[in-house]
């Protein structure tokens, strides 16, 4: 499974408007960071590099448009697109391309795929003990395959300090299961750490006997 930070790791320091929305992520036009990818072995195994291109007004939140370039081990590009992302009354709402494996998306780059989804959710009152919505996605193309991912059991297990190369950044811990379906079914587990103002700043995923399989980390911040 693809280390677990990718496009939602979204950052911003804006004011105003956008800012009302939730604590968690506030975005600004033109903001970019980058997410590097970490084996268990702090190997790295690829890295993201992420833009806001531009923002609208809900009137209760805000819509952003955002590209996400991913890059392999190698440094080469393997996936360009823009992505959603928006707040509505408090609440977050994320892309699920992320939880899809680096090795499929790999293989299936050049073909039309179509792509159904159920978004992560994040609230502007995050606490100890939260539980959080599940989330979805269902992926399949003019070739024979379908994969769905969902994630389920999300709460917010308690709050760390966590260092980066970005800096350090006080954080909630919301851990996960994954359960992906498609030639075969697997069950595997995660944990994000969130902090205010930033968005997603670690995360880690492990196999379905807990073992730390990989972690991303926020690298850079503009």
């Amino acid at each position: 499974m693809k280390n677990i930070l990718l496009s939602i790791a979204l950052l911003g320091c804006t004011t105003g408007l956008y800012a009302q929305c939730n604590p968690y992520y506030n975005f600004k036009e033109g903001a970019s960071w980058e997410i590097t990818n970490y084996s268990a072995k702090d190997k790295v195994t690829g890295r993201q590099v992420n833009m806001i291109k531009s923002m609208d007004d809900l009137g209760n939140g805000w819509k952003a448009e955002m590209n996400m370039k991913s890059y392999d081990k190698k440094d080469e590009l393997i996936l360009d697109k823009d992505i959603e992302a928006s707040c509505e009354d408090g609440v977050i709402k994320l892309d699920m391309d992320r939880f899809f494996p680096e090795e499929t998306m790999q293989a299936f780059k050049d073909m039309d795929m179509t792509i159904e989804t159920e978004n992560l959710e994040i609230p502007s009152d995050l606490s100890v003990g939260m539980s959080l919505n599940d989330a979805s996605l269902k992926m399949s193309g003019s070739i024979p395959f379908k994969m769905e991912v969902n994630i389920v059991n999300r709460k917010v297990e308690g709050k760390e300090s966590i260092t980066t190369p970005a800096g350090t950044f006080e954080c909630y811990k919301i851990t996960y299961t994954i359960n992906t379906k498609s030639i075969m079914s697997m069950e595997t587990s995660g944990a994000d750490w969130i902090a205010k103002e930033i968005g997603m700043v670690k995360s880690e995923n492990y196999n379905k006997n807990g073992k730390l399989q990989g972690y991303s980390l926020l690298t850079k911040k503009d």
